[in-house]
């Protein structure tokens, strides 16, 4: 038996109709009198986050439809860079081989302060084998789709879901074109703003609790370190930060990012500090006869500090729906694919049990807290020194003269850190 057969009884079902009023492409067996049936489970957004929990719930014997307003291939705005763990976790999905035939491998993290201090290191082993790699979200988000329809989902494009309601034991999902999609179970994965939040009636992400970022790609790129991510604290341009990700074929991904409510109280827009950022001395060095190609695209990242609503009856929110986005660095990819397999978890579950509630869905909301809560906390709080320009160049100066320091600075910016030794505060406050 499916991991995810139940009774009929259990959960509802009805005859489903495609965007287009056609049969739903994926087999199931409809519910008679004591006959066992697969949940119909409908996935909004078809990024890291959504693939991630199609593919599971699709081996484990759900039937999945996936849509996507946009059609594969698209791009996505994104500083592209895969962590560690998301490098792990695409491993688990079955896409292990993806980031050498794709992405630029990443061995090492290299910044600078805003004080010009330059500090670098290698990836250590212990975590996840110490490869990263940066891999455009065109390609990546590609891979990881038809990962998903492999393992058995039905994906439908150029759908744009538009509301979201209740009727009796299923939701309806309404789309601007076709008939409304019934399912069992909805997961709203259709990033920042999300149209499934606000329908569930979750409160919009605060000002302060989030972020905005550029970036562009720039080609003829011959960087002084290419094998590593970039980090700029340049000190005319705080308290926003920059990065410079390398990318295959001589090319990188550029970008600059601040928080919301401080970009407001600047009154300058996020492009025009994009222009300033790639003048300034260090990164002009590193992109001298490069040459920008496409335009400059922004988008929204709400911080996980602020991550409270994600659990619903039959619904839950993953990714950046959800607001899991580093505070610190702005990274979402580890974490929109770890949210997709803390839901396809928590599904299992609810579904042994026949209870949808959010209650019976309560496992989703444990698995996500304990891994990213405390920290998302942490690096919420660290953004405030990240901003201090003295304070940033005492801990870069630690970190070059102590491999403790090292180790602990290299998890914060890894997104593994969830806590600072005292050691190590005490160091940077006294300047020890």
């Amino acid at each position: 038996m499916s991991l995810f057969t139940v009774d009929a009884q259990s959960v509802s079902q009805a005859p489903e109709v495609g965007v287009q009023g056609a049969p739903m492409g994926s087999p199931s067996h409809h519910a008679s009198s004591g006959r066992a049936t697969s949940p119909h489970v409908v996935i909004v957004g078809a990024g890291p986050a959504g693939s991630s929990a199609a593919i599971l719930l699709a081996q484990q014997g759900a039937r999945v439809t996936l849509l996507e307003r946009a059609r594969f291939p698209r791009d996505k705005t994104c500083g592209d860079g895969c962590t560690p763990r998301a490098l792990w976790m695409l491993e688990r999905l079955g896409l292990g081989a993806l980031p050498g035939d794709a992405g630029a491998p990443v061995d090492s993290v290299r910044a600078i302060s805003p004080g010009g201090i330059t500090w670098s290191a290698l990836i250590p082993e212990r975590l996840f084998g110490g490869r990263s790699s940066v891999v455009p979200r065109e390609v990546l988000d590609e891979r990881l789709v038809r990962r998903a329809v492999q393992a058995g989902a039905t994906l439908r494009e150029g759908v744009r879901v538009e509301g979201l309601e209740r009727e009796h034991d299923v939701l309806r999902v309404h789309c601007r074109d076709g008939e409304p999609l019934r399912a069992d179970v909805v997961l709203g994965c259709d990033g920042s703003p999300s149209v499934i939040r606000g329908a569930l009636g979750a409160p919009a992400f605060s000002e302060h609790e989030g972020a905005f970022a550029v970036r562009a790609y720039y080609e003829d790129v011959r960087l002084s370190h290419p094998r590593s991510m970039g980090f700029f604290w340049e000190e005319a341009l705080l308290p926003a930060y920059g990065w410079i990700f390398p990318l295959p074929g001589g090319r990188a991904n550029v970008g600059l990012g601040m928080r919301a409510d401080q970009l407001a109280a600047s009154g300058v827009r996020l492009p025009e500090l994009l222009e300033r950022f790639c003048a300034s001395p260090h990164v002009a060095a590193e992109l001298a006869g490069a040459r920008r190609v496409g335009r400059v695209k922004g988008h929204h990242l709400p911080f996980g500090s602020s991550a409270r609503h994600t659990t619903f009856d039959r619904a839950l929110l993953l990714g950046d729906a959800a607001g899991f986005v580093n505070p610190l660095t702005g990274e979402g990819i580890e974490f929109a694919l770890e949210s997709g397999a803390f839901a396809a978890e928590a599904l299992a579950e609810a579904f042994a049990t026949g209870d949808l509630s959010a209650r019976g869905l309560g496992g989703y909301a444990r698995r996500w807290q304990t891994r990213f809560r405390t920290a998302f906390r942490l690096n919420r709080r660290l953004m405030w020194a990240f901003e201090r320009p003295r304070l940033l160049d005492r801990i870069f100066h630690l970190a070059n003269r102590d491999e403790r320091a090292r180790d602990e600075l290299i998890d914060v910016l890894s997104g593994e850190a969830t806590r600072l030794s005292w050691r190590f505060l005490a160091a940077v406050a006294f300047g020890r």
